[in-house]
């Protein structure tokens, strides 16, 4: 939206005015089954780094229109389950000099459920924040880059922290950035959305989360191939069950300590990523309205993945290894209060607020977990215009708990054997045009021996959205 008259200013102004008020006024979507959050992560990532060149400009607005469906079996409720989905965003972005930066998202939403569960609709605010770019201001008043930079944001958007593992979540929160030299130094302090999700899934906690997380991360860059990075996190858990819960303390409040690396090995289409976490803190065990027992967990994730870059269709092909540790004297579930870590012991089983895609059909939660996953990926037709950008592919997982005697997230297993099965997922993301994008994924999970004496049938999970932008 470049050259406006005052006419048009005066237009874009009012309906970022009219975006701003519908989304401060709106109040929290309900969210969905487990697996849709690889759905929803891959469509945050679109939607938050599709348009950097609109946010550049002074003022601009625009919205999506997205539509899907989701088809998956329900294994606990023994079904298949069908979900339509429609969800409408606008949004509107400021930017005077680099210096001063908002942004704010609003989303609209309906879920239409097939079978007996009742349809959903809501409203949400997704981001709306403010940020000061001191650097950017030094640099415009002297021409050229100071030697130290800082940012401030203020508000709510998404957070993450080293590559996510422990930390990928939207929080209304408070941000600092500081670059100096080769090293880039990041602060937050955040409070989690009341009515998100928990990873405590125990009942009366379930939807509804109340906590506060503080960070701080310390990467350097001043190797040409690797940004090596340590971090801490703490967690302050100050949430209320939304009933009555006289015989169980539900406060979990824990730390984490990072330490980890990205780049490139060897040469520069060869990407790596890798890290470690250790998790201590404080719990109420199962039972227990007093007296807090320890937290002793952690979690390592490694990845790597290679590009043909002077290939046709640019094959790609990597590998990942996820493990987060498990707790033996768990009976029900590796993350909740509720058939969870035995009073009187230390909980092992590793619990943050990170993620990973770990399969579709399966979707576990990254604790008592060994997860081994292989993808491939190309642009079959890239030499059609019309197909150039259609990406296939496939992802084949292979899982394992880390504890034969301790849960997984899914409460079938029934037996203490390790092996809990594989999964292959296939996905096709199309970009049609500069405004319109389709993504389909199917996956299917054949269970292992921990399922043996249960149900062993193959789940599957199938969907497909459909992106319109303005």
């Amino acid at each position: 939206m470049n050259g406006f008259s005052d006419k048009t200013h005066r237009m874009v102004w009012w309906r970022m005015v009219i975006i701003v008020v519908v989304a401060i006024s709106a109040g929290q979507a309900i969210a969905q089954p487990a697996a849709t959050r690889i759905y929803d992560e891959q469509l945050r990532v679109k939607l938050d780094q599709v348009d950097p060149e609109i946010r550049e400009k002074d003022v601009d607005v625009g919205g999506w229109l997205n539509m899907a469906i989701f088809n998956y079996d329900d294994a606990s409720a023994r079904i298949e389950r069908q979900m339509r989905q429609y969800e409408l965003r606008g949004w509107a972005s400021l930017n005077l000099q680099g210096v001063h930066k908002a942004y704010v998202r609003g989303l609209a939403n309906y879920d239409d459920w097939s079978g007996q569960r009742h349809d959903e609709s809501g409203t949400e605010v997704e981001r709306a924040w403010y940020q000061f770019d001191l650097g950017k201001l030094l640099q415009n008043q002297a021409g050229k880059v100071p030697p130290i930079g800082m940012r401030v944001k203020i508000g709510r958007d998404f957070m993450s922290i080293g590559t996510s593992l422990v930390l990928s979540t939207t929080l209304d929160m408070g941000k600092i950035e500081v670059t100096a030299g080769d090293w880039e130094l990041m602060g937050f302090i955040g409070s989690t959305l009341r009515d998100s999700w928990n990873i405590d899934n125990s009942v009366v906690v379930a939807n509804r989360q109340q906590r506060w997380l503080t960070g701080f991360e310390a990467a350097y860059r001043g190797f040409s191939q690797h940004r090596p990075f340590v971090y801490y996190m703490h967690n302050d858990d100050n949430t209320d069950p939304a009933a009555g819960s006289p015989g169980q303390s539900y406060e979990y409040n824990s730390d984490y300590i990072g330490v980890g690396s990205t780049g490139t090995l060897l040469v520069s289409n060869l990407r790596y990523q890798v890290e470690g976490v250790a998790e201590m803190g404080k719990t109420y065990s199962a039972g227990r309205t007093s007296g807090q027992d320890r937290i002793q967990a952690w979690a390592v994730d490694a990845l790597i993945e290679y590009l043909f870059v002077d290939c046709p269709t640019k094959p790609r092909i990597g590998f990942e290894y996820v493990f987060a540790s498990g707790d033996s004297d768990r009976t029900g579930s590796p993350v909740a209060t509720v058939g969870g870590n035995r009073a009187g012991t230390v909980d092992h089983g590793f619990g943050a607020f990170g993620f990973r895609d770990l399969g579709l059909a399966l979707s576990p939660e990254i604790s008592n977990i060994h997860v081994y996953a292989i993808n491939a990926s190309l642009f079959p037709l890239e030499h059609i215009e019309m197909f150039e950008k259609m990406e296939v592919g496939t992802k084949l997982f292979f899982y394992s708990r880390a504890h034969g005697s301790a849960p997984i997230s899914d409460p079938m297993t029934t037996s203490e054997a390790n092996s809990t099965g594989f999964e292959m997922d296939y996905f096709c993301n199309w970009r049609m045009t500069s405004d319109l994008a389709l993504t389909v994924r199917y996956g299917v999970f054949y269970p292992g021996d921990a399922y043996d004496g249960g149900d062993k049938s193959p789940r599957q999970f199938l969907y497909s959205g459909l992106v319109f932008s303005f």
